[in-house]
């Protein structure tokens, strides 16, 4: 069985900020995974092994949840982390709060708990991971950064299958548009 994730492809935009951060933190040497640019995303479910019986019923519900919600605007605003701040679990790009991407993200969620039979899950902090799972000891020091923000038009979200031993690793079997505002 594949896994999958429902989430946010993020714009090659955040890469210089990515590479910024990478650097200044030496995350490479730390982290045993650093995602490839192409795989950079915002998780809005993490579904994890699906049959493929599954999946179509899965993208019909998702395409008609989809004609239900608009294009919106995200702000990536800088560097956070899960966990200590002397060695984080996750280091990721922040995203600005948006009610737009809570809706999203909870109509996703609904689905997952009403269709897939998932367990409710109410945390989440829209983010960008950049790197995850250290191979270090000793302490890091990472700062909670701000940044300029980097504005992006989110159009679509995507359902996507994970290929653990492919770089990139997440391929979009399908996507699903957003509704362009009304004029």
């Amino acid at each position: 069985m594949h896994h999958y994730f429902i989430g946010i492809k993020a714009p090659d935009s955040v890469e210089g900020l990515v590479m910024q951060y990478r650097e200044k933190y030496g995350l490479s040497n730390a982290y045993k995974v650093i995602p490839h640019m192409e795989d950079l995303h915002i998780t809005l479910l993490f579904i994890g092994a699906l049959s493929e019986q599954k999946v179509e019923p899965l993208q019909e519900t998702l395409s008609s949840l989809a004609e239900k919600h608009r294009e919106f605007l995200l702000n990536v605003d800088g560097l956070s982390f899960f966990g200590s701040p002397k060695g984080p679990r996750v280091v990721y790009l922040s995203v600005q709060p948006s009610k737009e991407l809570d809706a999203l993200q909870k109509a996703v969620a609904a689905i997952g708990v009403n269709q897939l039979k998932m367990e409710p899950d109410h945390r989440f902090t829209p983010h960008i991971t950049i790197a995850k799972k250290r191979k270090i000891d000793g302490e890091l020091h990472i700062q909670k950064e701000t940044s300029t923000p980097i504005q992006f038009h989110v159009d679509r979200f995507s359902l996507f299958r994970i290929h653990p031993s492919k770089t990139p690793k997440y391929e979009a079997v399908e996507s699903f548009s957003l509704q362009k505002p009304s004029e």
